[in-house]
């Protein structure tokens, strides 16, 4: 009897999330007793909001720990339509608010709504590692469109036009980009906009790093452009801008169809975020604001302070950005040659012999869709950013 085809499960079709690899060697090494500089990782090294940490202990102390409505309890969906009228312009019902376990979580449940099998997606290179892997596991195609230094790695709207197809249903744009702090204007969204509406495209908008922009028209969404609130999902979270990472907690807003087919995945997927978290969350989004601008100017400051200490390090460069909290750094005067004894073919080995040998961990931008940079973080402390710098300058040597 013929053995019955299989077709590969959707695990397959993926890899491993290359931050999560970074973050294991490095916790691997710490917890054998090595002190890893670590300018690779993604987490602000602001601490959890007293406030915030008090609502969750009040809510484990009121036994507040029973499964709550799969899209997140109300008063949180509520606070997060309240914060996004108030930071975007864009006016949502608690009903179009999905909460979810983290930002990573809401954009898989925003694309599980919106494409299948045989759809393409438009991902902007650089991307952050996750977008494409998720479009893959779902059975989507990502179409990959390149940005360049030239254009301070932000696609142009007749980029995203040639790159659109019959079969193209959504653009994921992430703005502040991760991993390369571009920072999408007015007028660009504007022109973006356009092409979506021509072509009838969905935007899946990536705005987690939203508080973290520096420039001084500051964070737009695509969702307040013309004709783009009824085509967009706006996904954000506590983790970065609260010092929440570990919490687990991301939100989307949506038109409420889409929302409802968000939490129908997410009803099978995970249920409900964690309740106490959702109280937390709660407490970060309702309580003070303006503490955040101190933080903002604090970051802003720590990016000039990255791009020029790179400048006294051989073979790097990178410029000062407009949002996020990373540093995009050209490492392609490496490749071919030799660094403590080892070939360099581009970021990965680059990043290992930092490792290795200077014991800095940065991310290597092979996983963001470039082989040629490396991602560095200037959310660390000041002082775990000089020393990095130091100890990469003392392995690289000076220009």
């Amino acid at each position: 009897m013929k053995a019955p085809t299989r077709s590969a499960p959707p695990a397959s079709r993926i890899g491993r999330s290359p931050t999560a690899e970074l973050e294991g060697a490095v916790e691997a090494l710490v917890s054998g007793g090595v002190r890893v500089w670590r300018l690779g990782l993604g987490e602000p090294d602001i601490p959890t909001p007293q406030h915030v940490r008090d609502a969750a202990i009040a809510a484990i102390n009121e036994n507040f720990s029973q499964y709550t409505s799969t899209a997140g309890i109300h008063a949180l969906r509520a606070a997060a339509a309240e914060r996004l009228r108030s930071d975007i312009g864009v006016t949502y019902a608690p009903s179009e608010v999905v909460v979810s376990v983290g930002g990573k979580h809401a954009i898989f449940n925003a694309l599980a709504a919106l494409v299948g099998p045989d759809d393409e997606v438009l991902i902007p290179v650089p991307y952050w590692v996750s977008f494409p892997e998720q479009v893959r596991f779902i059975g989507a195609a990502p179409v990959f469109v390149p940005a360049t230094a030239a254009t301070a790695y932000r696609v142009t709207a007749d980029d995203i036009a040639r790159a659109v197809t019959p079969r193209t249903r959504v653009l994921i744009l992430n703005s502040p980009n991760n991993p390369s702090g571009a920072v999408y204007g007015t007028r660009e969204l504007d022109e973006i906009a356009a092409v979506c509406r021509r072509h009838d495209l969905w935007v899946v908008s990536d705005e987690v790093y939203s508080t973290f922009t520096y420039t001084d028209e500051g964070h737009v969404s695509m969702a307040s452009r013309a004709g783009m609130r009824e085509r967009t999902v706006v996904v954000n979270a506590v983790s970065k801008t609260y010092g929440m990472t570990g919490w687990r907690i991301g939100y989307a807003a949506a038109p409420e169809a889409v929302a409802s087919a968000m939490v129908t995945v997410q009803s099978h997927m995970t249920s409900n975020p964690s309740s106490i978290a959702q109280r937390g969350a709660l407490a970060a989004l309702t309580g003070p604001q303006e503490w955040l601008t101190a933080v903002r100017a604090d970051y802003a400051r720590r990016r000039i302070d990255l791009a020029a200490g790179l400048q006294r390090i051989r073979g790097l460069t990178g410029a000062v950005p407009d949002g996020s909290f990373f540093v995009w750094v050209d490492m392609s005067q490496w490749i071919g040659r030799s660094v403590a004894g080892r070939e360099i073919g581009g970021a990965d080995d680059l990043a290992a012999v930092l490792l290795d040998d200077a014991r800095v961990a940065v991310m290597p931008g092979t996983g963001f869709g470039s082989p040629t940079n490396l991602r560095l973080s200037f959310a660390a402390s000041p002082g775990e950013v000089r020393e990095g710098l130091q100890r990469m300058g003392a392995l690289l040597g000076t220009p």
